[in-house]
């Protein structure tokens, strides 16, 4: 831990990795937990140990095998327009047709096409890497 092996690694696997300024460790609810007091050598201990968890779960995560589908559930849409049978949950799978019902999420829409539409997900995972993602657009009659 003190040589920052995990860390190293990281680093020597993913060079652009260099370039992040810190590292933060979320809790199980997601929050940052309170900053310990104490001397500044326990502090710098506490610091090596949150790296080496950080990238060393990196490490593994990434030497894993892929999974495909980073998406645990779908949380919610800014719009919807015929709930529930054009609603989010429907872009959950990857192919345009499930037991006879067409797979896409519909939009009421904006008059002002400035206004941005928004899909909330929760991964799978504390760690996704996302490389591609697939948008197939389509406009109904109006």
């Amino acid at each position: 831990v003190e040589n920052g092996l995990s860390k190293q690694l990281c680093l020597r696997m993913f060079p652009q990795l260099s370039r992040v300024a810190c590292v933060v460790e979320l809790n199980q609810n997601g929050v940052k937990g309170h900053a310990e007091v104490g001397s500044s050598r326990s502090m710098e201990s506490l610091a090596l140990w949150k790296d080496h968890r950080v990238f060393s779960y990196f490490a593994r995560s990434c030497l894993s095998p892929v999974a495909m589908d980073c998406i645990a559930k779908a949380i919610g849409a800014s719009s919807t327009d015929n709930f529930p049978q054009e609603s989010i949950d429907h872009t959950l799978e990857e192919r345009d047709n499930i037991a006879g019902r067409f797979s896409y999420w519909s939009s009421s829409g904006q008059s002002n096409p400035n206004v941005p539409e928004t899909l909330t997900y929760q991964l799978a995972s504390q760690i996704c890497i996302i490389t591609e993602i697939n948008i197939q657009p389509f406009q109904g009659d109006i």
